[in-house]
């Protein structure tokens, strides 16, 4: 009896859809493994983006004023240079001799340094002087001058409250104040970087600024008369018109014009100036 063996061959290849699993599981790690370089960027962009808006959030909500305030202030500067200049100290306080006595308007009596009075026409708002020698003076009515510190103080309490809130509780102590502030304000004094407050309170006085002028002269001078201080705005050597506006001890405003009846510069002097305004006094300080 012969007994037979039957040997069964093994199977060692991989069935067919193993292969085709082990396939797709490749193929998806290789797509997972290249995807992974552009998932890195995207993140890197987003947390980018982020942080940029995070710097900008905090700049406006620091700086953001103090920019605008900035470029603003130089914006008004283009259209009015004067708006750079600020009061410098007369260059000269020396006064010419006295010529002319007695001129007395509206309380107040003063000299000039010019011989001989050509015309004279007085009215309620100002007096004119035309002199002999070509120089004309006008000296404004102190009752039209606006008291302006006094307006806003009396004036509409959320107004005022507003100013104390820039300014600080006690304002400005009397109007000279004020215009030194005001005239002493320019936009040099601007920066993105500075507090809030004080770039607040530098554009409102330099509206103020825009607001109050300069007479069309490019120059402004603080200048002192015994008592009486004040602001001269334009230089006689460069300018056929000169303003200056006075303060006395007592809120009194004064505003003299100084001009002359040819266009030339130079018939006034500053040291003529200097007589006229140096020569002020109540009129009943020579009674």
């Amino acid at each position: 009896m012969t007994l037979c063996v039957t040997t069964k061959k093994i199977q060692t290849d991989p069935p067919a859809h193993f292969l085709g699993v082990c396939t797709l599981a490749s193929s998806l790690l290789d797509s997972h493994l290249d995807a992974m370089p552009e998932k890195k960027e995207s993140a890197r962009a987003t947390v980018i983006l982020a942080l940029v808006a995070l710097a900008v959030g905090c700049y406006a909500l620091l700086f953001g004023l103090q920019t605008l305030i900035y470029f603003e202030a130089r914006h008004w500067a283009a259209s009015a240079p004067f708006l750079r200049d600020v009061p410098q100290p007369l260059p000269s306080t020396v006064a010419s001799p006295i010529q002319e006595k007695g001129l007395s308007f509206y309380g107040f009596q003063f000299a000039a340094p010019w011989k001989g009075i050509d015309k004279q026409n007085s009215q309620n708002d100002r007096s004119e002087v035309d002199f002999k020698s070509g120089a004309v003076l006008l000296f404004f009515n102190p009752e039209g001058e606006k008291n302006i510190v006094d307006s806003i103080r009396t004036g509409d309490p959320q107004t005022y409250q507003k100013y104390q809130t820039i300014f600080g509780a006690d304002f400005f102590s009397n109007n000279y104040a004020l215009y030194d502030a005001v005239y002493g304000a320019s936009p040099a004094g601007l920066s993105p970087f500075m507090s809030r407050d004080k770039a607040v309170r530098i554009s409102t006085l330099l509206q103020w600024k825009l607001g109050y002028g300069a007479y069309g002269t490019k120059t402004i001078y603080t200048l002192q008369a015994g008592n009486n201080r004040g602001l001269q705005f334009g230089d006689p050597a460069t300018d056929h018109v000169v303003v200056v506006r006075l303060f006395d001890p007592h809120e009194q405003q004064m505003r003299l014009l100084f001009t002359s009846k040819s266009a030339e510069t130079g018939i006034i002097s500053q040291a003529d100036i200097n007589c006229v305004i140096d020569s002020i006094q109540p009129a009943s300080a020579f009674q």
